[in-house]
């Protein structure tokens, strides 16, 4: 049985009583692991102390099988469960507490299986259309970050503390590669048009200083924004993606002769621009909400509100028709981000007011009709409600008549169709009963 050490805690009783605590796994790589919590006591004599170990943070209640006769409490404070109990030792004794829990840490086969399967189905509906080129991009994307997440966990499927460590690294990059796989909207997304006020160089130089020739291994990150469809000419190099850095990068083995300088000009679209199309989409819903809340209650908090969406709106466009180099260019995009982000936010913010001030006009609509309904009194009210004129009390008592004689021909027609029904049933029951007897 493999046993990997994850965490080691002493917590002295005395200067000879102690626990350790490790991580072990059952039967194979991929099972349920336990924590070993080993009590010893060195000396000579009894010993009684308590056992508090917390327990990951990423283990529910389901996830833990078995607390090997010791207590399970959560700690708010920590946001974790606590195993503790206490224990009693003899002389030189010591004492293994198996706390079994379930391997949350690990990337399911099926899961990578499902993933991959909603990659192709999305592939295949775009096959005949306009974004098929770059889905066939975004699939080698895709699948090189999967696979990359799956090999790490195969790398050590045997070291239970590095497994762990890799899964909580690469939990959230699994997650957006999911989401991707299966959003319509990732798929059907084009290309952008390609004109060279559009494209960005990057810059990539290689030197070799020495008089030898020599091949240089070279290794890039690109900005955290760039995916391989976002590249137009890869110069001969490769593109992988880092989880640990979320970050695509281009890779090449250049080969340099004595003193010579190697330059080349990767070809970027430039994706570092809040799209106007949205921007107008804002200025929209902005306007017609406004518009609606002009003569209400909230017309100060729209006014607030609106304020601040077109200082935030005039100010990305404004930043958006200066010219910058690329670097300068992807921190203004970034600060614009943010700007857009929170006159988004600001817009939801307006649409609530007029949500609100829906509800509080059809609430008052709604007591106003209470409110007439409840004040007529008699049949008479309700009449000239209806009417328009207050009718006679001979002619209300020949309304309550005629509603009586309606409701007692109804009923009675009711009554006679029902007899005519049961005894129509009863019939039929007596030939049934007639036949089988013959």
């Amino acid at each position: 049985m493999t046993q990997r050490w994850l965490k080691l805690k002493c917590h002295y009783f005395t200067s000879i009583i102690f626990i350790v605590v490790f991580f072990g796994v059952v039967n194979c790589a991929f099972a349920d692991l336990y924590i070993n919590i080993l009590a010893v006591n060195g000396s000579d004599r009894n010993k009684e102390k308590d056992i508090k170990y917390t327990l990951p943070k990423d283990l529910t209640a389901e996830d833990i099988l078995d607390t090997a006769g010791l207590t399970l409490d959560y700690d708010v404070n920590q946001a974790a469960y606590v195993i503790s109990g206490k224990v009693n030792l003899n002389a030189k004794e010591t004492k293994t507490f198996k706390v079994r829990i379930r391997d949350i840490w690990r990337v399911e086969e099926k899961q990578v299986e499902d993933i991959k399967k909603q990659i192709d189905e999305n592939l295949k509906r775009i096959q005949n259309t306009e974004y098929f080129d770059v889905g066939k991009i975004r699939k080698e994307s895709l699948l090189q970050r999967l696979n990359f997440i799956a090999a790490e966990q195969e790398k050590f499927a045997d070291n239970v503390e590095t497994r762990i460590d890799r899964y909580r690294t690469y939990a959230d990059e699994l997650s957006k590669i999911r989401n991707d796989a299966v959003s319509i909207s990732y798929w059907r997304t084009k290309a952008p048009e390609i004109k060279d006020s559009s494209i960005f160089k990057f810059v990539i130089e290689v030197v070799n200083a020495s008089e030898k020739p020599k091949t240089s291994e070279e290794k890039h990150y690109l900005p955290a924004e760039v995916k391989p469809e976002h590249i137009v000419d890869l110069q001969g190099f490769d593109i992988h993606y880092d989880p640990n850095k979320s970050q695509s990068y281009l890779s090449k083995n250049v080969e340099l002769l004595p003193n010579e300088r190697k330059r080349f000009e990767i070809g970027i679209f430039d994706i570092w621009n809040v799209n106007q199309t949205e921007i107008e989409n804002l200025k929209s819903r902005t306007s017609k909400a406004h518009k609606l809340l002009e003569n209400s209650e909230y017309i100060d908090s729209a006014n607030y509100l609106v304020a601040n969406i077109k200082e935030n709106l005039d100010k990305i466009e404004a930043s958006q028709n200066v010219e910058r180099n690329i670097y300068e260019h992807i921190s203004a995009f970034r600060v614009n981000q943010k700007r857009f982000e929170s006159a988004e936010t600001d817009v939801k913010a307006l649409e609530d007011l007029l949500e609100a001030l829906r509800e509080n006009l059809e609430r008052s609509q709604l007591k106003n009709v209470l409110k007439k309904v409840t004040s007529l009194k008699s049949v008479a009210d309700i009449a000239e409600a209806i009417f328009g004129t207050k009718p006679s009390a001979n002619t209300a008592w020949k309304i309550i008549a005629g509603i009586m004689i309606f409701v007692g021909g109804y009923t009675f027609m009711h009554f006679i169709v029902w007899g005519r029904r049961s005894k129509d049933k009863k019939q039929t029951d007596i030939a049934k009963k007639d036949a089988k007897t013959k």
